[in-house]
């Protein structure tokens, strides 16, 4: 069973000013700006069900699988995979899942459903 409350993974972004005179500001006083990759998210799958990310491009999609599996830790809020919290022993819980990226250079376009 999945059970997802309120995930939130926001990453910090420097913003870089135009020409050197900017890059030395930049480099001592950097403009940070704050962007949510993943806003309030909660859900719940149960056991035996198949759950499939669909969405346009930055919506968040492998973020959430990535602190789903992980790899990314959440910056609020909290994931529980089969009774696990998937950062707390990362090695251990990822021999029982599995994860699947598309990338669509893969996709068959001409595929017959």
């Amino acid at each position: 069973m999945i059970t997802v409350e309120h995930l939130q993974k926001n990453f910090v972004k420097t913003i870089k000013e135009p020409g050197l005179k900017g890059a030395f500001r930049s480099f001592f006083h950097p403009k940070r700006q704050v962007f949510e990759a993943v806003k309030d998210l909660s859900f719940e799958v149960p056991k035996g069900q198949i759950l499939g990310f669909i969405g346009a491009n930055g919506a968040g999609k492998s973020t959430t699988i990535k602190m789903l599996t992980g790899i990314l830790k959440p910056t609020s809020g909290f994931c529980r995979i089969n009774g696990k919290i998937p950062q707390e022993n990362r090695q251990g819980y990822v021999k029982d899942i599995g994860v699947v990226f598309g990338q669509r250079t893969q996709l068959w376009w001409d595929l017959a459903l």
